[in-house]
């Protein structure tokens, strides 16, 4: 009966303790309301504190301030000699009676809590239940040493194993926890110092639209947000058996072959009158370099001509010579290999460089001649221009940059606006929660979207300045409330500018001078590097460049100010230019196809559905359903010819498999808000609806003058004047009100504005 007295006890005290954790844990839930610094001071002091009551009643604990009855059972003496009064007597008479000598333990503990870090949820109860098994096993060691007292749990748990397991069994148990328990520390302390800011969405998710926005200051309403699970080993894994596995060796030339090679290439520059010898080899993946050292008195522009007859003399279809190597006193020769290597995008992800980065916007650019791994981070570029020849590599790398992206970013971390007006590359990231909208194909939208994002910029500043931060980072830093990064993508700049130059060149030139502060970054990609499409305004903006194969020197000096992309082989051959630098640096592209690129959005599709689908049973075979009925383009655009009668479709199919009700599901698949709504367009939102709600005060001929501009295709102040025969005033004033209205485009000097509604 003692024994089981003394079970039940415990059984209570853990409840006990438990209750305590939990009444403290919901305290602390309570204190997110203050601010992060003072709710972190207060936790630190509270632990310090209970430490330290604890300890003190520990420390002055004395057997006379209870009298004993029965193995549990005591009363209060005639005085208490604690220092903590009656309240330390009792906890320290419960401590020791319990545990023994390793009570000790618990509030230091607590005091290194206290002092250290601040206490969080998941965090703590994993040391709780670290530290009762320590305590547990000190107990039974302690009750093992002469003179020590291990505590109730200590006696009874020893006689216990001691007469099922016998000493020698009580000692090979002891010395497994052991071992268990110090193997068990380092994961415990590295999850310890793992701090994870809660994952949001928005609990209520409007229906995307494009709405038109005025110059007002309107004050941005909180957004309520609930915690979300992080990316965890198991998406990554399943993220990196998606791609191809990578070869173990892609150095494809033999020591032989170098050397034999340079061996020709003195040759072939000692037949024209140049002395030299070769100095060093860097084999790679697809070209080789050769590091030559010319005798002293030969020019480099000499060596520089001879490119060509080098590419004969080496069989090979372009030479591209690097005069002189940055920091070195040898001129580099860079031959391609007989046989080409492919660089795989799982190689590179996997590499310490990149695994090691911390920035979500960190993205893998390929390896460099040498066959080392290159990445970058797009956040210090801040923007990058990419220019190349149809076929160089352009949407392969463009591909691998969102990979690298959506391999360790939530839509709460990054968006995504992407710019594809040929159709062809980006749709496929339809499905992906990290979009904005889906994919704009048509170029005024695209122009619509970008000026949105400024409307989006001037708000992020205004609200920067009244959080008293200068950037993104230090306003995530401090706000509970924090803002994603928007990475703007466009995949065709040049089909881009036919429909409005001048206008998409201002908004492209705002946006690179004043978004980076507030975490938007843009990526232009064209396969026309002109100067009627890369201007110089655009030029000046992008410090970052990347250069494929071009077709002439002119092209590349388009691109990079300087010769060399048109010596490139293709197929992800580039020159990278970093910001900051005067040199590019030769890198080769990984590779991704579009399977991959699917795969990696249908596996953010899913894991996205099952959290939106969540309120349906079997949901998770409803999302696989989803994906392999290819239905997300339906989803994500409801109004598309054909959506609403395949929804239909999938819904009466899932009812038959899944005993799903049709109806519901069809329903809620029609109204499925899929891409999370950012703060900002509430608020651009709204100010549409302001004005929609002004419309009965305009002018009263603004319906014609709708019409009017809609139909002729021009807008002018003089156009309303001699057609409706007002006066100078009352014009302009129809003018102001329908580019406020979204129908005609700002001033542009002399010119007539742009009307941006073809047809009604």
């Amino acid at each position: 009966m003692e024994a089981l007295k003394v079970i039940v006890v415990a059984v209570m005290a853990g409840f006990a303790v438990s209750a305590l954790v939990i009444i403290f844990m919901a305290l602390y839930r309570n204190l997110n309301k203050l601010g992060r610094g003072k709710r972190v001071l207060i936790i630190r002091f509270l632990c310090i504190l209970l430490s330290l009551l604890i300890f003190v009643s520990l420390a002055t604990y004395t057997k006379t301030d209870y009298i004993k009855k029965g193995i549990m059972g005591f009363s209060l003496g005639e005085s208490v000699a604690n220092r903590c009064g009656v309240t330390g007597a009792f906890i320290s008479h419960i401590l020791f009676v319990l545990f023994g000598t390793s009570a000790y333990i618990i509030p230091i503990v607590l005091f290194i809590w206290g002092v250290i870090r601040p206490l969080h949820y998941g965090r703590f109860l994993l040391w709780h239940a670290y530290i009762i098994i320590l305590a547990v096993f000190l107990d039974v060691i302690f009750e093992l040493v002469p003179g020590i007292y291990g505590g109730l749990i200590g006696h009874n748990l020893l006689y216990f194993l001691t007469r099922w397991l016998g000493n020698i069994g009580l000692y090979i148990l002891l010395a497994f926890t052991f071992a268990g328990l110090l193997y068990m520390l380092p994961a415990v302390r590295k999850l310890g110092r793992k701090r994870r800011q809660p994952r949001e969405i928005s609990e209520k998710r409007k229906r995307i639209r494009r709405p038109k926005t005025e110059p007002e200051t309107i004050e941005q309403p909180p957004v309520r947000i609930k915690p979300r699970k992080p990316i965890g080993k198991n998406f990554w894994e399943r993220f990196l058996s998606i791609l191809h596995q990578p070869e173990k060796d892609y150095i494809s030339i033999t020591g032989d072959e170098l050397s034999k090679n340079a061996s020709l290439i003195e040759k072939r520059f000692e037949e024209f009158g140049v002395s030299g010898k070769v100095t060093g080899i860097s084999p790679g993946p697809v070209v080789t370099r050769y590091e030559y050292q010319p005798a002293p008195g030969i020019k480099v522009s000499k060596i520089e001509s001879l490119a060509n007859d080098i590419a004969l003399s080496m069989k090979a279809s372009r030479v591209r010579i690097v005069a002189p190597i940055p920091g070195s006193s040898a001129i580099g020769i860079e031959v391609p290999n007989a046989t080409r290597k492919d660089v795989y995008l799982k190689q590179l992800l996997t590499d310490e460089k990149f695994m090691s980065s911390r920035s979500k916007l960190t993205t893998v650019m390929g390896v460099d001649i040498a066959g080392v791994s290159v990445c970058a981070d797009i956040q210090t570029m801040p923007h990058l221009l990419i220019a190349g020849a149809t076929g160089s590599g352009k949407s392969v790398f463009i591909n691998t940059i969102i990979a690298s992206i959506l391999s360790k970013a939530e839509p709460e971390d990054i968006r995504f606006i992407m710019i594809d007006p040929k159709r062809i590359e980006l749709p496929v990231y339809n499905s992906i929660p990290h979009l904005i909208y889906p994919v704009l194909a048509d170029a005024k939208k695209a122009l619509d979207a970008l000026k949105e994002v400024l409307d989006w910029m001037d708000m992020r500043y205004r609200e920067f300045a009244r959080a008293g931060v200068r950037d993104i980072e230090g306003y995530n830093n401090r706000s509970q409330t924090k803002k994603p990064y928007i990475v703007i993508i466009v995949d065709e700049l040049a089909d881009l500018m036919l429909t409005a130059p001048r206008e998409i060149e201002e908004t492209l030139t705002r946006l690179a001078q004043m978004s980076r502060a507030v975490g938007i970054h843009l990526i232009l990609a064209t396969q026309r590097p002109s100067v009627d499409v890369i201007t110089g305004l655009i030029k000046a903006n992008f410090p970052a460049r990347v250069a494929f194969q071009v077709a002439s020197k002119t092209d590349s000096r388009t691109i990079l100010d300087m010769n060399g992309a048109e010596k490139l082989l293709g197929r992800g051959d580039m020159l990278f230019l970093p910001p900051g630098k005067g040199e590019p640096v030769r890198l080769h592209g990984a590779y991704i196809s579009t399977e991959e690129a699917k795969g990696i959005a249908n596996l953010w599709a899913e894991k996205w559905l099952n959290e939106l689908l969540s309120d349906f049973e079997r949901c998770e075979e409803l999302t696989q359903m989803v994906i392999d009925y290819d239905l997300m383009d339906s989803i994500v655009k409801p109004d598309m010819p054909g959506a609403m009668e395949r929804i239909g479709n999938f819904s009466a199919d899932a009812q038959k498999e899944l005993n799903i009700d049709i109806g519901a599901l069809r329903s809620t698949l029609l109204k499925l808000d899929y891409y999370p709504q950012l703060s900002e367009m509430k608020v651009t939102a709204e100010k549409r609806e302001s004005f929609k709600e002004r419309l009965d005060e305009v002018d009263e001929l603004f319906e014609e003058a709708r019409k009017l501009v809609i139909r002729h295709q021009v807008a002018s102040v003089s156009l309303l004047q001699r057609h409706f025969k007002i006066g100078y005033a009352r014009a302009g004033r129809m003018v102001d009100q329908l580019e406020k209205a979204g129908i005609i485009g700002p001033y542009q000097g002399s010119k007539s504005r742009e009307v941006l509604i073809e047809f009604e």
